[in-house]
């Protein structure tokens, strides 16, 4: 995803850059939660999947997933993704199965046998 020809991760590396040198200014505070709002795209994706009774857990099939309002273009953009690794919706999936991990806590059930 590109924004005023910066790319997401640009787009992140200047909000990391100004939350080092810019401490307590409240523009600045503003302009890096705009730019977390239109970059957090792991964000956007789960919270997609909730409002459409899908299981953030389980990525959908795109065909699911374009059938939602909105579901077309939350798949242009992730098709535009650019992660450290790679890009495309493929890569996405990777990198929101690493986001999983670190929002919820996963633990095995414990069978009664």
């Amino acid at each position: 995803m590109k924004i005023d020809n910066f790319s997401q991760l640009e787009w992140i590396e200047i909000s990391d850059i100004l939350s080092k040198h810019c401490i307590d200014e409240p523009v600045i505070k503003k302009l890096q939660g705009v730019i977390k709002s239109r970059t957090d795209i792991f964000g956007i994706a789960h919270d997609f999947f909730v409002k459409n009774k899908f299981n953030p857990i389980f990525f959908p099939e795109r065909p699911f997933i374009e059938k939602c309002k909105d579901g077309k273009g939350l798949t242009r953009r992730l098709a535009m993704y650019e992660g450290k690794k790679g890009k495309g919706i493929i890569q996405f999936k990777k990198d929101y199965q690493e986001y999983l991990l670190k929002r919820y806590q996963i633990k095995e059930k414990e069978l009664n046998q």
